[in-house]
């Protein structure tokens, strides 16, 4: 009889990050519980040592009309296959938790059929799957805080191996924050590329562009690092009610550089570019010279989550311009889990006590009205 792995295996497909910060969440999670967790995208991963597995924990994402995100792409075309047959995965758990928009017909629909393609090899299923709704008041955590609650419960009846400590042991969250993700590290002006300071065409912005995201902690396909062409919003204008609670807008745009051909139903993505006193004030109220130069690259056990074909290590980039092209600080809100890492850092006890409870369950529905619905960004959190 095959030996079954002792590791709690968290498996992500994400478009967009939204799983990914889930799948990080739930590992966090365990950890607390002082389980052995391994976490990877499912591009990362060899579906044929599935069979081997003890329990997996998949994290997934309905992208367009029903698709899969581009990571899960070759993993689920080898579940499809038919020789796999309905005893393959006999003896392994799984929990499922879908990330999707109730504002479209398919629905979760990434998450309800992979839920269906795992019972069908045989897999059992821990609890329910769980579908986070971007259309909820609170977003996708609304049934991730319950769906955790059940699994954690579950797991503890079924699985107490995962849990050597018992299954009322709790680590601390500050034992957690542990080291950054990433590695910054500092380089003097003199190893700054000539290139960079003579470039004004858009070739110049290509490169600091592909050399900021190939720095990100995003996972960033090698080819798609540098933009394939550079546009010009012409028109912008809203398609909802100011009193509606999403802002919804109709852009067009004209090409500047160089015309991309393209089919109805493919995907755009955007990099906008960001108020230029925004990055600057983000850049002063973290105490930080916007001149320096960086080299930004994963610490050794976040390597899954980096480009191995791209060399970062030798191409410093200013860290204005990296902060301007790879972090949202003029628009996106931030994360629930922001909210936790800054109350280790407050030294005011009402403000640490603020923050705690914006990361708790019980502070979720506050957090939304504080954070998401009034568009708070990084720079205006107080």
């Amino acid at each position: 009889m095959e030996m079954k792995s002792m590791t709690l295996l968290i498996l992500y497909a994400t478009q967009t990050g939204n799983a990914l910060d889930v799948a990080e969440r739930i590992a966090r999670e365990a950890e607390r519980r002082a389980c052995t967790v391994v976490i990877s995208s499912t591009d990362d991963y060899d579906a044929n040592s599935l069979p081997a597995e003890d329990t997996v924990i998949f994290v997934v994402s309905t992208t367009g009309q029903g698709d899969t995100p581009d990571s899960m792409k070759v993993f689920w075309r080898f579940l499809l296959q038919r020789n796999l047959g309905s005893h393959w995965l006999e003896g392994i758990h799984y929990a499922v938790f879908g990330l999707g928009d109730s504002g479209y017909q398919k629905y979760n629909f990434v998450a309800k059929k992979l839920d269906k393609r795992l019972s069908d090899l045989g897999a059992t299923a821990v609890v329910e799957r769980g579908l986070g709704d971007d259309q909820h008041p609170s977003g996708y955590e609304a049934a991730l805080d319950p769906w955790l609650s059940s699994l954690w419960s579950r797991l503890n009846e079924i699985k107490p191996h995962f849990f050597p400590k018992g299954p009322d042991f709790l680590v601390s969250n500050e034992e957690l924050i542990g080291l950054p993700k990433v590695q910054v590290t500092y380089h003097n002006v003199n190893d700054m590329d000539s290139r960079l300071s003579t470039a004004t065409d858009f070739k110049y912005l290509q490169m600091q562009i592909g050399r900021a995201r190939s720095m990100s902690s995003g996972k960033v396909p090698h080819e798609k690092s540098k933009p394939d062409a550079f546009l010009k919003m012409v028109k912008n204008f809203p398609l909802t009610r100011a009193s509606h609670e999403k802002d919804v807008r109709h852009f067009e745009f004209e090409f500047v550089s160089q015309v991309i051909k393209y089919e109805i139903g493919d995907v755009l993505e955007v990099l906008p570019s960001q108020s230029p006193a925004a990055v600057d004030s983000f850049i002063q109220r973290c105490n930080l010279d916007p001149e320096s130069l960086i080299t930004v690259h994963p610490r050794e056990m976040e390597n899954r989550h980096i480009d191995n074909n791209v060399n970062t290590l030798d191409v410093p980039i200013k860290l204005r311009t990296f902060v301007e092209l790879t972090m949202d600080v003029t628009s996106a809100s931030p994360r629930r889990y922001f909210f936790e890492v800054m109350s280790f850092f407050a030294t005011a006890e009402h403000e640490k006590e603020r923050l705690q409870y914006f990361a708790s369950p019980e502070g979720r529905d506050d957090l939304y009205q504080y954070n998401q619905k009034e568009r708070r960004t990084v720079v205006e959190v107080k």
